[in-house]
Order: structure tokens, then sequence, then C-alpha cells
């Protein structure tokens, strides 16, 4: 939990920020229901945003924050409390952490993250997780269809360290925790927003307070905590092509120490990209789901705290918005097709030929089904226990279960060169027990814990292409079993030094239910039911310490300098799609990392400004890299070789005077290969990383305006920038699916009544109608370059009333 007092600015503007790179400095502010035995408990969100984190690797539970002259009333509802003293302020207040697991000032911390609350993305208009990257400097957040048909599947890289691909057989470089709770699979990670505290990126490796490792970082969502004040809040929003979206939200007291709360979303938008064939001449990129969620908070004696979190989501889409741009050499399945049609790859005019007539870039002709049904529930409990003064322990258990059928013609033509279809299950439970303390006086401060985690499941994909007709995939079991400790001992009052260890075992199981279908003849002669490789269990175990150090000096009192040694661990694994005859599924080593950063953190000018500088530097080993090039039909798992990834991120947050609020930061990933293992054709030491810029950089501008009785009105421009990168998910850089350089302007105007119940805002995203390749993908087996464009321009109206 971490403990804010929040930053304001004359004339009533609440300082607006994102956290620094080893800073967390941020302004959001957040309400604590109260205190029970001098322990701060976690109430909602309020007005500006959190951060925390902790040396070198950081645990983000919730957020909150304690304000001068905060009602309770206000506080629960996210509303801002009136204080006029502290609205006509011209600094940042100081901010408590609880990072490390223990109350420091946010600006003696040293950590790597960006944090931004709640009630940040909904004075944005932003309902979508997917969004933190237009906020985070050196981070990539897509929503990708890799090789598949679904339409939720988070794509995340930090420090050009992350992964492409939801394949079982393959761990996602950067981690997704949910109140804590580790989520194993990227489905479904591309959250909608309806109870939403905080979420916070957290850059390099994470163990030693982490219950799961993440070799590149982690983005961790904390929802809003049941208290004893009864509060409700809803908005409505409607916007381009027919965008409808419902949010409520209710936190009651149901008996002494008991309370609850529950929120429901609904989300709605039509597609954008044709698809007159398809049932219903439906258009694909369109928004369908529901999210159900709810939690009880139990505090029966003084020292315990005992939380339960459910929740239910439901994802129906019509298909990922994809269209085909052209053909590309060697084209293997459609020069074939060509020639049967009686032309050549480029020069075909028959009513067989795939040609031109389907190249576009609103428009997708194909024929096969296209779309995407997922639907998720979880439940977890969390117990903390306040042993004695100095000892906390707590308890996280949490399950999860996931369902989905995805379906894609990936030729978009009536033609049939390539239409796959997954069979998804998936269900996870982990256990987490962690102790925390001080001793020596106080100079010792600790953290250890332990850690399991099953996940199992199928992803069963039966497959037609132009030459032949198989089922891939199979059924996987992954456990995990981990224990970590951090320590930070106060050598002196200025000096800090940090040490942290984890132990990992990573455990793989892989049984592929892998066979032909059909052939088409002459090519293709295999007899159907031929197993591709033998149905059995392969295993791929791996096991490794990694440490973390750290040192911190406070040079002056507004000026700490800090440097950090972390290494990071992430297990191998297994290629799950498989076309060509194999003994053995193909496996892949574990990837691991040394990761050295260090910067200044400064907070001065009269508590006016903030700003973060950190530096890294990342020996990257046995890179794991999706890749599909001409040695195999379909795409593989490889350990490409060795990368070093160079870099910096500067943030900062001006608290300007007279309402008006600037943020901005700028990162740099110059992410390269040094070493390359043979076998991957068409990737070069020159090859850029999949999905990751080399300059990101973002600029925020606010001014509230006090109308009096009338309440406040606040516009507000948010830029951001991305330089060119590399949008293939199948990692060989081509021209045709590099994305240039470009810049997405959001701009808003939000009122909010004097008592703080009413709100009404509009706003234009991208205003610059930058329709940018979110992704795209290619196969020399097929030919065909598939790109997914941004959406573009869209306006909105919301409004909101809470109590």
């Amino acid at each position: 939990m971490v403990t804010l007092r929040t930053p304001v600015l004359k004339s009533g503007c609440s300082v607006l920020a994102l956290a620094f790179a080893f800073d967390a400095a941020s302004a959001a502010t957040h309400a604590v229901s109260g205190t029970k035995g001098g322990k701060a408990t976690t109430a909602s969100v309020q007005k500006t945003s959190a951060t925390s984190g902790t040396t070198g690797n950081a645990k983000v539970a919730s957020t909150s924050a304690t304000k001068t002259g905060a009602s309770t009333r206000a506080a629960a509802v996210g509303q801002k409390p009136k204080n006029t003293a502290a609205l006509r302020s011209t600094g940042l207040e100081d901010v408590m952490v609880h990072a490390r697991r223990r109350s420091e000032r946010l600006e003696r911390t040293p950590i790597s993250m960006t944090t931004m609350s709640g009630q940040q993305f909904t004075e944005r208009g932003i309902t979508s997780l997917d969004k933190i990257q237009n906020f985070a400097p050196n981070i990539s957040f897509g929503n990708v269809a890799s090789n598949s048909g679904v339409a939720n599947a988070a794509a995340v890289f930090i420090r050009g360290i992350g992964q492409t691909d939801f394949s079982f057989g393959v761990d996602p470089g950067v981690g997704m925790y949910v109140d804590g709770v580790y989520v194993g699979s990227a489905v479904g990670s591309v959250l909608s927003m309806v109870d939403i505290a905080d979420v916070s990126v957290l850059r390099g490796p994470q163990g030693t307070l982490f219950g799961r490792n993440t070799i590149g970082g982690a983005v961790s969502v904390s929802s809003l905590t049941p208290n004893e004040t009864l509060s409700a809040k809803a908005d409505v929003k409607y916007g381009t092509a027919n965008r409808i979206n419902v949010r409520a939200f209710v936190n009651t007291p149901v008996a002494k120490n008991l309370y609850a709360n529950f929120s429901v979303g609904s989300f709605m938008q039509d597609g954008y990209v044709n698809a007159p064939y398809q049932k219903n001449a439906r258009s694909l990129g369109n928004q369908d789901s529901r999210v159900f969620k709810g939690a009880l908070r139990w505090n029966p004696i003084e020292k315990l705290d005992i939380v339960l979190r459910g929740d239910w989501s439901r994802d129906r889409s019509n298909g990922a918005p994809f269209v085909t741009t052209g053909v590309m050499s060697p084209a293997t399945m459609i020069t074939i097709n060509n020639a049967n049609a009686g032309g050549t790859l480029n020069n075909c005019s028959g009513s067989g030929c795939y040609n031109s007539r389907y190249f576009s870039k609103n428009t997708n002709y194909g024929t096969s089904p296209d779309f995407s049904n997922l639907t998720s529930w979880s439940t977890s409990g969390t117990i903390d226990y306040h042993l004695t003064d100095y000892i906390d322990l707590k308890s996280i258990t949490a399950y999860r279960k996931s369902l989905g059928k995805f379906a894609q013609d990936r030729d978009a033509s009536p033609i049939g060169i390539n239409a796959v279809y997954d069979n998804y299950a998936e269900k996870q439970f982990s256990e987490e027990f962690q102790i925390n303390g001080r001793v020596l006086h106080n100079r010792l401060h600790y953290a250890a814990g332990v850690y399991y985690f099953s996940q199992s499941g199928q992803d069963l994909n039966p497959t037609n292409f132009y030459l032949l007709s198989l089922q891939s995939g199979g059924y996987f079991h992954d456990t995990n079993y981990a224990a970590y400790a951090q320590a930070t001992y106060d050598v002196t009052s200025k000096l800090h030094i940090t040490a942290g260890v984890r132990y990992t075992e990573d455990n793989k199981s892989f049984t592929p239910n892998q066979y032909y279908t059909s052939g088409r003849a002459p090519y293709v002669t295999i007899p159907p039911g031929t197993r591709i490789v033998p149905y059995q269990t392969y295993h791929n175990n791996n096991a490794r310490w990694t440490p973390m150090v750290n040192v911190a000096y406070q040079v002056t009192h507004e000026l700490m300098a800090y440097a950090t040694f972390s290494q990071g661990f992430k297990g191998g694994g297994f290629t799950q799609r498989l076309t060509n005859i194999a003994a053995a599924p193909p496996s892949f080593r574990p990837e691991t990392v040394n990761s050295f950063e260090g910067g200044l953190k400064f907070y001065g000018l009269n508590h006016r400004l903030r700003i973060s500088a950190a530096g890294f530097y990342t020996f990257y080993n046995d890179v794991q890299l999706l890749v599909a090039d001409d040695t195999n039909i379909g795409p593989y798992y490889t350990n490409a070789g060795k990368a070093r990834i160079p870099g910096f991120e500067l943030e900062s947050q001006y608290a300007i005077g007279d309402g008006w609020t600037a943020i901005g930061s700028i990162g740099m990933t110059d992410a390269h290969y040094t070493k390359l293992n043979g076998g991957v054709q068409g990737l070069t030491l020159s090859s850029p990383f999949v999905l990751v810029s080399k300059w990101t950089a973002n600029l925020g501008l606010a001014k509230k305006i006090d109308l009096g009785k009338a309440g406040t009105l606040t516009p507000r421009v948010d830029a951001t920038y991305r330089s060119r990168y590399n949008a293939n998910l199948n990692a060989i850089p081509y021209a045709q699916l590099m994305q240039p350089k470009y810049i997405t302007v959001n701009m808003s105007a939000r009122w909010v009544s004097e008592s703080g119940r009413y709100n009404f805002m509009v706003g234009l995203d991208n205003a610059t109608n930058e329709k940018f390749m979110a992704w795209g993908s290619y196969s020399g087996s097929f030919g065909n370059i598939q790109k997914s464009f941004d959406r573009g321009r869209q306006w909105y109206i919301q409004g909101g009333v809470s109590f």
C-alpha cells in the first residue's frame, strides 16, 4: 500500500503527473478510509496519480493517499474535497510511499516506474489499459492477433524486452499483475477499466519482491478496496461508431467491520474494417464486452484484514481489425494457387487468382470465419496480519479460468490460402506468503516470501492451408516454485544499501495433439491421421538464482543519486504450432538479462518541481524470438542470439501555478543484436526489435479554471510521439512492415460541479488522425502482407454522477 499527500496548484488545479523513472513521482490523490493500529487502510482512489515501487524490484499492491481536509464521503466516490487553503497552494505536497513495504518519502525511494490513477484515466476519457503506453516512456502495450484470431491479447514490451504471442509454450516478457496476482496468459489482458485504483509500470527485472519473476518489467493493476462509507458513482460515454460505454460502482458497509463494493461495465463500439463476406457483413475491430467485479473486506480484529475479490468478463468480437495490403515473394502457396489459375504471383487475372482486388486499407474480403469469443473469471483472497509492531504477515491466494474460441481468415480473401482456429482453455492457481519487518533499531528493513504457481489447459488449432489441413496445438501444464528475500540497511543517514536474491524453479510440460487431416495432391500426399509429432508429454525444466543490489545516496536534501544491478530470468519452452514432421516439438532455452541502472532524483524549487533522470544498460542473452521465415510453414520460437540495450528515461512534473499543470517524459531504447545464432533467415545484427521504438515521448498541459459556484473546467492537451518500429509480429523486418514515426494528440475539456457530484466532458482522441500500423504479419509460406491500422480520429462525450 502507498500513502500519498496530494500535490495541488493555485486556483484549485490538482497536479497531474506521471511517475518518474526512479522517482515514482506522481500526483494522484487517493483517499484512505482510516487507520487502525497505526496502519493506514486503503479506500478508493481520488484525484491525482500515486506512485510506488522498490529498489530495483518494485511491488505494487494498491495505492492510496491522505489529504488534509479530505472528507470521507468525497474520498469514497473519487471526488476532490473542497479545501480553499490547499487549492491556493503553488507547490507540490510531500508524498509518502509504502513501496518497499514500509513508509518512506517518495524522493528518498530509489525506484523505476510510472503510475497513473484510475481517476487520471477517467479525466482523459480512457477506458482501456493499453493506453498506458501514451504516458510512460520506453513501453509498448499493443493488442495484437499474433498468428491467430484472438482480439484481446496483450503484447507488452518494456525497455525492449517483451513477447508478441500468447502461446502457452512461452512466458510473457513483461508480467501482468492484478491486485497482486500474476496473470499467466496474455489472452484477456487488455483490460477494460471499471473500478481501477491505479496502474503502475515497473521497468527492469522483477523478482526479489514479486511472486512471479519477470525479466523485462511488470504492469501492476490495483482495484478499489471496500471501506465503511456508502458511496456510488456512474458514467456514460457516447462517441465515434456508436461507442457506448456504461460504468457503475457502489461501495457499502454490510455489517460491523464488514464492507463490500461492486462494479459493472459495458463497452460497445462498431467495427471499422469492412468485411462484406462475413456473417451479416459485419465489420471487424468492434468492441462488445461486459465486466462484473466485486470485493468483500472483513476487519474482524484490529490486527487482521481480509479482502476477497471476484470478477467475470465476457468479450465478443467480430474479429481483429486487419487487411491484406499486398503480396511479397516467395509467397509459396499463393504462387502455386496463381499458377493453377493460369498466372504468376504478380500477374494473374482469372477468377481464381489471388491479386490486387483483395488488397485494401479498410476492407477484408475473407470468407472463412473471423471472430473472437472469450469468457474469463477469477477469485482471490488476501490476508494481512499485523503480528507485532515489527513484523507483518501476508497471504495471497488466487484462481483464474478462461475459455475462448478464436478464428481468422488470414489471407483476407475467398481463395482459401490460410485459415486458423483456436479452441482455448486455461486455468491457473497461485499462492504467495510474505513476511515484512524491521530490526536493529529500524536500521535494517527486510521482506521475504515463497511462491507457487500452477497453470494448465489447452490450445487446439484446426488449421486449413491451401496445400494441406491439419490440427496443431495441444495440452500444457506449467508449475513455478520460488523463494525470495530483500533487505535494506541504513549505513548512515545518507547512505543506504539494498540487496536481494531469488531462487526460481520453472517446469513446463507440453503434450502435442497434432496430425494431418488432408493434403492437396500432388503437392502433399501424406495420409490423413499421420502424426506431426509423437503424442506424448515433453518437459522443459529450468532453475536459476537471480540477485539484485542497490546503493542510494542522499547528496543534498533535494537530490538523491542511486545505482542498481539486477539479473532477470525467463524459463525455456516449446513451439506450439507445428507443420513439419519432427521427432519432438522444438524447444528453446531460457533467456537472461544483466541490467545496470543509475540515476538522479530531484524534488525542489519550493516543492514545485520533480525531475527524474535514469539510465540503463542491459545485456540480453539467448533472446527468445518468434520467427516466420522460409524454413518452416508457420512461425516457430528460437533462441536468436545476444543483444545489448542501452537507454534512458527522463520524466518531469511541474506545478506552474495559476491552475496550470505540465507533465512530460522522453525515453530512448537502443536495442540491437550483438550475436545471432544460425538458422534464422532474414535476421541481421542491424534488425530492429519487434514493436520497439528507439524514441518515445509525451507532453501534457492542463489548466483548471475556477468557475465559482458553477464548478471547475479543465481543458487538457496530451501529445505522444513514437519513432519508427518493426511492426512484423514474426520478427523479420521488411520495408512494407516498418511503421514510420508519428505523433498523436488528444484533447478534452472536463467540467465538474462545485459539489463534485456531477461531471461532463467532451474529447477528441488522435486529433491528427494518424492511422498508424499497430501490428503486421508476414510469412513466406503464404505470401500476403497483413496489417492492422489504428481506427484514427475519434470524438466522444461523457457524463457522470457520484455521491
